[in-house]
């Protein structure tokens, strides 16, 4: 099937009359993209951050009336001349989505796949020792099924590769571990998957469904899996500390809630921070005087940075 995708270019001020519109007129999906590829680095928690200028792109069925499309968002104040229109197949779309999606194996040990990769062997799946990097053999590798989806949520992202590595070589049995700013769940699912006892949190009511559906696919059952908001956390937490806190938010969380990780951590226990920038790993290390950290791992200018609590 093909679709017919319809490209315009948005303020934030007028993203939500713009999606209005675009979903009015029969939108099947809308996508917001960066005009001038610009980053969001440092969203507040709650905020959903915005580019300056923002490239809409809305998919509708062939039969859609373009001149309709077009007369709508004139009355929102974009020129109709603006608009981009182009086919978009199918294979296309799926190819699109298929970009974040993850088929790779961390730490000799844990194999993280998309949900529609075969559970069934490495052969199906398309991957080998030889092509995974690995030395162990397929069937003693912990798999992983995760939706392919936003790069921060997938395993495709450094920052959250960075992670997966060390939680896959260090992670043992029994462990409590906490997974702060979940998002889809990855880090801590790989977590729970490796033998500990995971709580998993995040202040995105999306983010705590996601993980629920991705853990349970997952075959995790959520009695020994806690998904909580970070409220929730702190209101009902345990007394006993973490022997590990995992965190993939970005530096200025990290550094604001240095003082509650410390508080949470087991004396000698580890804290994995990542979603830090090469030039703000200094900064980030500075807020957790506590906290004897290694040499910073590093993937494409994200960095991963780990430490003990003294």
């Amino acid at each position: 099937m093909s679709w017919l995708q319809i490209e315009c270019r948005s303020t934030p001020a007028q993203l939500t009359h713009v999606e209005e519109v675009l979903q009015g007129c029969g939108a099947v999906s809308i996508t917001l993209v960066s005009d001038a590829d610009e980053p969001v680095l440092e969203p507040a928690p709650g905020e959903t951050p915005l580019w300056s200028s923002v490239r809409v792109q809305a998919l509708f069925d062939l039969q859609a009336n373009l001149a309709r499309v077009r007369a709508a968002l004139q009355a929102h104040g974009l020129s109709g001349t603006s608009l981009k229109v182009e086919f978009v197949s199918a294979t296309d779309w799926q190819d699109a989505v298929k970009v974040h999606a993850v088929n790779r194996v961390f730490g000799d040990r844990l194999w993280v796949l998309p949900k529609s990769g075969s559970p069934a062997d490495a052969q199906v799946a398309g991957i080998d020792a030889n092509t995974a990097g690995a030395s162990a053999p397929a069937a003693g590798w912990v798999r992983l099924y995760l939706e392919p989806g936003l790069a921060f949520g997938s395993g495709a992202h450094p920052t959250t590769g960075l992670c997966l590595e060390w939680l896959a070589t260090h992670v043992v049995a029994a462990q409590r571990v906490l997974d702060f700013g979940c998002g889809s769940g990855i880090l801590g699912i790989a977590a729970a998957l490796l033998g500990a006892r995971v709580t998993a949190v995040d202040h995105d009511p999306q983010a705590l469904t996601a993980t629920r559906e991705n853990a349970m696919y997952n075959g995790i059952e959520l009695g020994d899996f806690a998904v909580v908001s970070p409220q929730q956390w702190r209101d009902e937490r345990s007394m006993d500390a973490y022997d590990v806190v995992v965190a993939n938010i970005l530096a200025a969380p990290l550094q604001a809630l240095a003082a509650e990780f410390e508080h949470a951590l087991e004396r000698g226990g580890m804290l994995v921070l990542s979603g830090i920038l090469r030039e703000q790993a200094d900064a980030v290390m500075a807020s957790y005087p506590g906290v004897e950290f290694a040499v910073p791992q590093e993937d494409a200018g994200w960095v991963c940075l780990v430490g003990r609590r003294t």
